[in-house]
């Protein structure tokens, strides 16, 4: 696997499944915790919405990180 391909998976896994133990966090925090069986569209996009957000997060830190030749 090329080096920048690994880079960005790794990046994005860990960063999504970071996002989605928060986004998990606010749903159970904010007493949201019948949106999973009741409505489990709307329970995917509020975890879709903080995994993105942390994915993209941690790619561009990761980036901004590397050290310049």
């Amino acid at each position: 696997m090329p080096p920048l391909i690994r880079f960005l998976v790794v990046n994005f896994a860990t960063g999504f499944l970071a996002g989605l133990t928060v986004g998990m966090g606010y749903i159970f925090t904010r007493n949201m915790d019948g949106l999973l069986t009741e409505q489990p569209l709307g329970a995917a996009m509020i975890l879709w919405a903080f995994a993105a957000n942390f994915a993209l997060g941690a790619i561009c830190t990761g980036l901004a990180l590397l050290p310049r030749e």
